[in-house]
């Protein structure tokens, strides 16, 4: 498996599979394409924005949401050599505003008329003067566009009309453009998520994407003979996903499009073999089999979570006979022998602990389709008990950590080497460092800033040298900026982030993403923002299951107006308040590692209405930045007031 770039990639495996089935989306209309027709549709697109003007080294801000059409503009941007600026088109105005001109685009893509409305209400008029055609996929008659933004307007119908007598002008105009490639081009600009000020934006090279390729694609361990499938429903312009397409195109996988709606029953109906998700995911699944499991009867509940404990614990001496185990200090030999021994007994004690549990968990692994072998999780970090409670219903779920700046992999775990609560470990062609705060390497088991360099490494961020030289040295180290250790069998650990540690007024440091993680697994809480900069203990915002929340009053007899909200903002209720405590208390314990200082001694519930693009980013990870300014005065009410001068 060898690219020039990375237009080569759908055209290699066209040529050796023009038939199978390259995307699915029954969404709204049923589309269903093959790799042949992929490419044919590659060759137009490209064909008719050459047509339109679109050449090497421009600009072109593209602000789509998943279809079919995304992937093929993609590859149509990257043959004629143009810099793609992608975005979903969810975003808001502003947001897509700040890109369109920081990123001095020229060209603008979009879905439909209604959302070049909504931007001709934020976009300066320099904005509509350099923007010189925007290309509209989906036709409206019924709305009118002003006459600045009708008389650049092209529709794809057009745009296709006259990329096919292009075409047919023209044929071998894709290897004619491929010629021009070089590894080194820029190829995109993704701008970063924003949690905090404005995104950065990142600038991404051929060379970047294709690392990810060589290093990933293998370790999917796709058939790509048999011809595996996958459904998709993170948007396509985040480097996590779009680098996984790269991968799944090499190896020729069917994409089937789905959304958060529908995304279960798509997982049930297609079967899919692999699947790339996010930790939020995994949540959101753990609560809804938590809760079937709550209502079955005493002895088939009690029967079911006596056999996930049993599964984990065969699971987990099974790990570390293969030596995927977390160690975070050197052990002698005899040490590791007595463990090593401690470990097969287990194995032997609880093997048919484990033929049971996977033969009872079948209707589990059926809900996610039943053929499934791998779901890699990342865009964040994926809490032990997921790991464990997933593995010990069989579904296999693979850590993976990366970021925007290198295009996203650095670390992930394999299929043969799946230990859970890692990162795991490099990919190919990649060097990972652990560095104290004076830049010298942390030992085994001490807690560091990861550093990393290889050919993923961005070249940095656009027109913002100061924020690149900021984390990106001369000789290509690139400072993640997140906290990690390093197990003594040479797996990562990401245990935070640098910016979010939280340091309490008697100095101790706390990381609040294991916190956080831990509270969520509270059936009433979807999400938690931990506080407590410079205070003497910790508190934390808590945003509640509307559902939990309902079916939490009835089972304690509350009427709905007892329940008060406080402006539009708190949910203040004694009673609610004591339970939600109580599990929280019963989380954050010493029982699972936490020390007495990172408990949480207050809260403030409000209602999950968190959006994506707002609260959220469009991996589902909490903005931190935007929570606590939209809730500020909930944070002023559970900090003192020393602290409210000092905000």
């Amino acid at each position: 498996m060898k690219y020039k770039n990375l237009l080569d990639i759908p055209f290699q495996t066209s040529d050796r599979f023009p038939e199978r089935i390259s995307h699915k989306d029954m969404r709204e209309k049923s589309v269903t394409v093959s790799y042949s027709e992929f490419t044919r549709f590659i060759r137009v697109l490209a064909a008719g924005f050459k047509y339109f003007g679109v050449d090497r080294k421009e600009h072109v801000s593209f602000f789509v949401n998943n279809r079919y059409e995304w992937t093929a503009t993609d590859f149509a941007l990257i043959a004629l050599g143009a810099v793609s600026v992608p975005r979903g088109s969810d975003s808001t105005p502003a947001e897509l505003q700040f890109i369109f001109s920081h990123s001095d685009s020229e060209y603008l893509i979009l879905e439909n008329s209604r959302q070049a409305l909504d931007l001709s209400e934020v976009f300066l008029s320099e904005n509509w003067e350099k923007c010189r055609k925007i290309f509209i996929m989906d036709n409206a008659e019924d709305l009118k566009l002003p006459p600045v933004l009708a008389e650049k307007t092209v529709y794809y119908s057009d745009l296709v009309q006259k990329g096919e007598t292009e075409f047919e002008n023209d044929p071998q105009l894709i290897e004619k453009l491929s010629e021009l490639i070089d590894e080194n081009d820029m190829m995109t600009i993704v701008y970063t998520s924003g949690t905090t000020g404005n995104p950065k934006g990142v600038m991404l090279s051929h060379k970047n994407f294709l690392q990810n390729v060589y290093g990933n694609t293998p370790r999917l361990e796709i058939d790509i003979e048999k011809g595996e499938s996958t459904v998709i429903m993170l948007p396509s312009w985040h480097v996590y996903e779009r680098a996984f397409e790269f991968c799944g195109i090499a190896a020729a996988l069917t994409f089937v499009y789905s959304s958060p709606s529908r995304f279960a029953a798509d997982l049930e109906s297609v079967k899919p073999e692999n699947i790339i998700s996010v930790p939020r995911i995994w949540e959101s699944v753990y609560q809804k089999i938590i809760k079937a499991v709550s209502k079955m009867s005493f002895f088939k509940r009690n029967l079911i979570l006596i056999l996930i404990k049993v599964n984990q614990v065969f699971i987990s001496s099974s790990l570390y006979l293969k030596g995927c185990y977390v160690s975070l200090k050197k052990r002698n030999p005899l040490r590791r022998l007595a463990v090593f021994i401690y470990h097969l007994l287990r194995f032997i004690l609880f093997f048919p602990g484990h033929l049971a549990a996977s033969k009872l968990f079948k209707p589990f692994r059926d809900k996610v389709g039943g053929k499934l072998r791998v779901a890699t999780s990342g865009a964040g970090s994926l809490p032990k008990y997921l790991d464990e409670f997933f593995g010990a219903l069989g579904i296999t779920i693979v850590n993976a950590y990366g970021m925007t700046e290198t295009a996203p992999g650095i670390l992930s775990r394999t299929l043969s080497r799946n230990t859970f609560g890692t990162a795991g470990i490099p990919f190919i062609n990649t060097e990972v460092e652990i560095r104290r705060d004076n830049g010298e390497l942390t030992d085994i088991g001490e807690k560091g800033t990861l550093f990393t360099r290889g050919p993923q490494v961005m070249s940095g961020y656009y027109k913002n040298e100061k924020a690149t030289n900021a984390v990106l040295s001369s000789d290509g180290w690139l400072n993640t900026g997140d906290l990690a250790v390093k197990s003594e069998n040479g797996e990562f650990i990401i245990v935070g982030r640098n910016k979010d540690t939280i340091v309490l007024m008697g100095g101790e440091n706390v990381e609040p993403e294991p916190i956080e993680d831990k509270m969520k697994e509270s059936r009433y809480i979807d999400h938690a923002v931990v506080l407590g900069q410079d205070q003497k203990q910790l508190s934390a915002i808590v945003a509640i299951n509307d559902e939990e929340l309902d079916n939490l009053a009835a089972e304690l007899k509350l009427e709905a107006s007892v329940i008060q909200t406080e402006g539009k903002y708190s949910i203040e209720n004694d009673i609610i308040y004591e339970r939600l405590m109580k599990d929280i208390n019963s989380l954050i314990s010493k029982e699972y590692g936490f020390r007495p200082f990172e408990r949480i001694s207050k809260i403030k519930i409000v209602p999950n209405d968190f959006k994506m693009g707002e609260e959220l980013t469009q991996t589902l990870k909490i903005k931190r930045k935007f929570i606590t300014d939209r809730f500020h005065e909930l944070v002023d009410k559970l900090h003192d007031d020393m602290n409210r001068k000092k905000k």
